[in-house]
């Protein structure tokens, strides 16, 4: 049996590592300018500075970039808004608007990525085929906080928490595509609108008629 020295072993990881990071970039870029559909495999080996033959030797295809891309924005540990809605004051809409906040601001670190994501023209999944890309941790804290809130009775009798969980997750993402796609040029703000809209609804307060003498 062969032994490969350490050393040696640990430098090719590294160069694998580093040659898929520059391949991920270059996705990335490339997606950014002229749209997913609008890349090729080649572009991207070009972009990157390497032949068709070592990109298949890191990636199988083109939607394993876009899985990892996606991975690495939406599926990554968000420590930081980890206690967001527990350090937030007042009731169930407002912890509720703290994590979508946080949840913006995590995305917001990576802008370049969070932008070509949103901006996508169809769902994620309708691109990826087979790839599969974990659920968000962020996301998943905003479940958590709306059981715990059924659980304490915030919840007004008769609304299922599932579709109170739909309508948040839709409101946050809606806030991000329109500021990926340059409707809005605050995702907070849109989100601030999108939620309140989802908390307590659109209708204003009924107003009793004046009398007329």
């Amino acid at each position: 049996m062969t032994v490969r020295p350490a050393g040696l072993a640990g430098a090719r990881g590294h160069a694998r590592e580093k040659t898929r990071d520059a391949v991920l970039e270059a996705a990335l870029r490339l997606f950014s300018e002229h749209g997913y559909l609008g890349v090729r495999v080649e572009d991207i080996a070009r972009e990157a500075g390497v032949s068709r033959a070592t990109f298949y030797k890191h990636f199988a295809e083109r939607e394993e970039i876009l899985a990892m891309l996606l991975t690495r924005l939406l599926g990554a540990d968000d420590t930081a808004g980890a206690g967001a809605s527990d350090e937030a004051a007042g009731d169930l809409g407002a912890r509720i608007q703290a994590q979508g906040r946080a949840i913006v601001d995590r995305m917001l670190e990576q802008e370049q990525l969070a932008r070509f994501v949103y901006s996508l023209p169809v769902r994620h999944e309708a691109l990826l085929g087979s790839q599969q890309v974990p659920r968000s941790p962020a996301f998943g804290r905003v479940d958590r906080l709306l059981d715990d809130a059924e659980a304490a009775g915030e919840l007004r009798d008769g609304v299922a928490p599932a579709v109170v969980r739909t309508q948040v997750h839709a409101a946050i993402e809606t806030a991000l595509r329109e500021w990926a796609t340059g409707q809005v040029p605050d995702p907070h703000e849109r989100l601030t609108q999108h939620l309140d809209v989802v908390l307590r609804g659109a209708a204003a307060p009924a107003r009793k008629a004046s009398r007329r003498r």
